[in-house]
């Protein structure tokens, strides 16, 4: 027996899918609704390279013309090897029903880039908001 297969991974496998089986029912109702939500406008390019885009979550009541609304910019974390602006899916429809505009940018990670690179990706992102 290699590394306690079959038995211990089996048991590791059983307990993996019953942690998602019971989560799955919180979770769906909202990645649907990330998914098809036409009030999140995805992948909005901010640069030049691929993981240059970001996430727009438009608040759900219409302001009223002239009127500001709040803005929130989340970066996510990753130990800078791991992150993606979807990781903001839940935060971003808790605040879009607060009538605040969530913006999720995305970044390069490491090995791509180094942690200098990563902060001009974010400086841009930012920049790139500001200036609309």
């Amino acid at each position: 027996r290699y590394l306690g297969f079959p038995g211990k991974w089996a048991v590791q496998m059983a307990r993996l899918l019953m942690f998602i089986v019971l989560l799955l029912p919180g979770f769906l109702p909202l990645i649907v609704h990330y998914v098809c939500s036409r009030k999140i406008v995805k992948n909005v390019v901010y640069g030049a390279k691929f993981r240059h885009q970001l996430d727009i979550f438009v608040p759900r009541s219409q302001p009223q013309p002239g009127e500001k609304v709040p803005i929130v910019i989340f970066i996510s974390g990753g130990a800078w090897i791991i992150g993606y602006k979807a990781w903001g899916f839940i935060m971003g429809q808790v605040f879009q029903r607060q009538g605040v505009l969530f913006i999720a940018p995305d970044y390069r990670n490491f090995p791509e880039v180094s942690v200098p690179d990563m902060v001009d990706d974010v400086v841009c992102a930012v920049g790139w908001i500001l200036a609309r």
